[in-house]
């Protein structure tokens, strides 16, 4: 300041005429950043204050708050608004509240909010821009058909001998390194392994090699650091800076890895044909019917990698540890899961794990708590009335398009209105009597909803389900002594706990 001060002055009395100009520029800008910020304002849209560099994102931004945390303050904050209003930075964006509202934007008038908010630039991230996730218009709409062969209930089928072998390698693994883990350490271990056997039919090594390769490119893809932060901050929440300097989600070394891999497996497959039940083969399969060219194979690949392996372990991580916390329901569920087996000869199957609904229960209880992401953003296409009641009287708000849409899953999930007791571990919220009771409000989604719902959820539950059967047909699972409750780690958008889960595994 002191710096700035002097060389003003200096300034003012050298150059007189560009100081005014410097001054005048400078209270230029700041009108017009006022002005802005006072869009919500104008529009009669409740909100948080923003302040004039960082909007409403500032604790986000600096890494002090998780986006969850920030969503679950204002949500509080206006308990009767249906939405509101917040700066993604500079940006105007609205978070939604009211389940009726969210319901309307994912999936009656979806047409209106078709795009995900993720800056991507195909140029630095080339491999991403064939993940439907990321693409939007008819790129999304040709993945979407594209794939979903691949993610039906006979495919999870074809692949389950594959993920009950990885889960029973998986138990081996545990109890040779038994004693006190971290739930998420092992858990990554487990979907890596599984997932390179499912989309690959390769052996990741993860059980045996400490520095595999499957490993260690995950992590330099989605494993925390203070650098990785501010990376995915300002991609998300800043990505003008991005555009200058631009940085890409996946390093290239991971993309350079992905399309080697996908090469020398292509030549192998073509030059000997094989019978095989894998992901990759099943996009081989379609090429016959949509050209698909060896860049677009290794895009939708790495998609099959990164979001099999991440949000699955976080989750299996997660459900580790919520019934390591909560004993009576850890007994209960091994009560359910050795009585199905043993009425099936001790023989599991896809169809026998489905018919465990203490097992489902569990699991969507866990996601409640612990979804893989606190929040989404939708983008507005198209001009969009946003309705809310103001003084008995239907007043409609015009949001335009490329507004940012925010939807605080996490927020609703721990909503005291749609689920008692909250922060309470009861898989029984679950059951259709308390959904019946729960009515068919939108205040459940951590996989999305509507026509962008994440199209890879039946496959990442079935490979946590069978993870998660094993584990405790085999241990019980214990905290640890001096556990603490979990914060979560504010240097990704991904819900994590910044210290790991630490959990005990006894052999039964």
């Amino acid at each position: 300041m002191i710096v700035t001060a002097t060389f003003l002055l200096g300034l003012a009395y050298t150059k007189p005429m560009v100081f005014a100009l410097v001054v005048f520029v400078g209270f230029l800008i700041l009108a017009l950043l006022k002005y802005n910020f006072r869009h919500w304002q104008r529009e009669n849209v409740p909100g948080p204050k923003p302040s004039l560099l960082t909007g409403n994102l500032g604790p986000t931004l600096t890494m002090k708050k998780h986006i969850g945390q920030l969503c679950e303050e204002w949500y509080k904050k206006f308990p009767s608004e249906p939405f509101i209003g917040y700066f993604k930075v500079f940006k105007p964006a609205v978070m939604l509240r009211d389940p009726d509202l969210i319901k309307s934007v994912l999936v009656k008038d979806f047409g209106s909010f078709a795009a995900n908010d993720f800056p991507l630039d195909e140029k630095v991230d080339p491999l991403l821009a064939h993940n439907p996730f990321m693409v939007t218009g008819e790129r999304w709409k040709t993945s979407r058909q594209l794939l979903t062969p691949i993610f039906t209930v006979s495919k999870m089928k074809q692949l389950f001998p594959m993920m009950e072998q990885v889960s029973k390698q998986f138990v081996e693994y545990v109890g040779r390194h038994g004693g006190q883990r971290r739930g998420g350490k092992i858990s990554a271990a487990f979907t890596t392994q599984n997932v390179a056997g499912c989309a690959f039919s390769l052996d990741a090594e993860c059980f045996d090699n400490p520095k595999s390769e499957w490993r260690e490119m995950g992590k330099k893809v989605f494993q925390p650091t203070f650098l990785a932060g501010i990376k995915f901050t300002l991609m998300m929440f800043l990505p003008v800076v991005t555009h200058v300097l631009p940085v890409p989600f996946v390093p290239t070394e991971v993309n350079e890895w992905m399309r080697n891999m996908v090469s020398k497996l292509l030549s192998e497959r073509r030059a000997k044909p094989v019978q095989r039940e894998d992901q990759l083969q099943s996009l081989l399969n379609l090429k016959t019917k949509t050209e698909l060219t060896e860049e677009m194979i290794a895009g939708h690949s790495l998609a099959f990698f990164t979001e099999g392996f991440e949000t699955s372990s976080t989750t299996l991580g997660f459900l580790i540890y919520n019934l390591a916390a909560n004993p009576g329901v850890q007994q209960k569920l091994y009560e359910e899961i050795k009585a199905a087996m043993e009425a099936n000869n001790d023989t599991l199957s896809y169809d026998v794990m489905q018919q465990i609904d203490y097992l489902d229960w569990t699991l969507q209880e866990s996601l409640r708590i612990n979804p893989p992401l606190a929040s989404m953003t939708k983008l507005c296409t198209k001009n969009y009335s946003l309705k809310r009641e103001i003084n008995g009287q239907l007043v409609g708000t015009w949001i335009k398009a490329g507004t940012p849409v925010l939807i605080p899953l996490l927020a609703i999930h721990m909503d005291a209105k749609y689920y008692p007791e909250p922060q309470k571990f009861r898989p029984e919220r679950f059951s259709p009597e308390e959904k019946v009771a729960r009515g068919n409000q939108m205040v459940y989604f951590p996989f999305g909803e509507g026509p962008r719902m994440c199209m890879g959820m039946r496959f990442a539950q079935t490979q946590v389900k069978v993870a998660l059967l094993q584990l405790v047909l085999n241990f019980r699972m214990t905290v640890s002594p001096n556990h603490k409750p979990f914060a979560l780690d504010t240097r990704t958008l991904l819900v994590q706990a910044k210290d790991g889960l630490t959990v005990r595994f006894e052999r039964r």
